[in-house]
């Protein structure tokens, strides 16, 4: 990744952003969302690839590889004052949270795309965006415009009549969801900038994952708890597999810096609908590459998925219709004086709180 890829938006909070240009930010997080996810639909192959680890172990590998990943990143890109956040009791706790978290879901999700499970993960992401979005709602008071919800229900419709139509085993399903929409949730709430932040969550996950492999060095029968299924793509060899594994830090990396800059400058609501791209791309490999059979459930889901994002597409396209035209609209002179304190309020674009 270039200097200008990693520090671009990075760095700045909430909101708009350093720059103050609310189209720029939104545009640059909505790009950074899309490609965060683009990533993660074909993390399944580098799975494969890896089949013949322990998934337990892999996860430790791919905590301490993304650990070395981001703070070489941070030295590169010379944003290296991170470590001011131990000082920091609300900064331990939050990216102890997400980062057990999202270990949590790493984990969940190498077994199960190892472990003859794609589809079920697949199930889980688009379960992701359902979760989200009502985590938006209850914890950061987002609310959904009609089209909205509009496609929130077309989109649980399709969801729910897959799972009912492939069976009531959707464990795996669930966790990936659950667990990946709270991180997001987590780190939202947060709120510290994107590099930084995510450097200091890797580094505590990090730490773990070495505690853990050096656990497994001393008692190597701790990873054949969850043994490996190989899978006719498993890589074997110790240098090949620990190349591999090297990759994966740099592999986990990238994306997480694209999500947790998205984060902070886009909706819980619109990553929401974004993240309906890695479950598209997860489903379209399990069926395409790995030989999982394309069923009418899938057709189904697949059409009251789109058809509900294709709603969301029309809205933002009007509205954005709407904000080219009130730009290109005259200004309104303001007033020079009023009685009513209020009335002057009606000419500036400040929330009502901030009037």
């Amino acid at each position: 990744m270039s200097e200008q890829v990693a520090t671009a938006g990075l760095d700045e909070g909430v909101g708009e952003g350093a720059n103050g240009d609310g189209r720029r930010t939104d545009r640059t997080g909505f790009l950074q969302g899309l490609g965060c996810y683009l990533l993660w639909g074909v993390m399944p192959v580098y799975w494969k690839l890896l089949s013949a680890v322990p998934a337990f172990e892999v996860l430790a590998w791919r905590m301490v590889w993304s650990c070395a990943a981001v703070v070489a990143l941070c030295v590169l890109v010379k944003r290296t004052r991170f470590l001011y956040l131990f000082r920091d009791p609300r900064a331990v706790r939050t990216f102890l949270a997400s980062g057990l978290i999202v270990s949590c879901n790493w984990g969940v999700y190498i077994w199960a795309a190892n472990s003859g499970h794609l589809l079920q993960t697949s199930i889980g992401y688009y379960l992701c965006p359902l979760f989200t979005i009502v985590l938006g709602m209850v914890f950061f008071k987002e609310r959904l415009t009609p089209m909205q919800t509009v496609a929130t229900v077309l989109a649980a419709l399709g969801v729910g009549y897959f799972i009912v139509a492939n069976g009531g085993d959707i464990w795996i399903a669930f966790a990936l969801a659950l667990t990946f929409s709270v991180y997001g949730a987590v780190k939202k709430k947060g709120g510290y900038p994107a590099l930084p932040g995510m450097a200091f969550e890797s580094l505590l996950t990090g730490l773990i994952g070495a505690v853990a492999l050096i656990v497994g060095a001393a008692a190597p029968w701790i990873w054949q708890l969850v043994p490996a299924t190989p899978d006719p793509m498993a890589v074997t060899g110790p240098v090949a597999d620990m190349a591999l594994l090297a990759g994966c830090g740099v592999l986990t990396a990238i994306p997480l810096l694209l999500f947790s800059a998205a984060a902070n400058r886009i909706s819980l609501t619109v990553i929401g609908f974004i993240q309906y791209v890695s479950p598209t791309i997860a489903l379209v490999l399990a069926v395409a590459f790995f030989g999982e059979q394309f069923t009418l459930a899938h057709g189904i889901c697949f059409a009251l998925i789109w058809l509900g994002i294709a709603a969301i597409g029309v809205e933002a396209a009007w509205a954005g219709r709407r904000k080219r035209a009130a730009e290109a609209a005259p200004p309104v002179p303001a007033a020079v004086s009023s009685p009513n304190p209020s009335s002057a309020a009606m000419f500036t674009d400040a929330p009502p709180a901030e009037r």
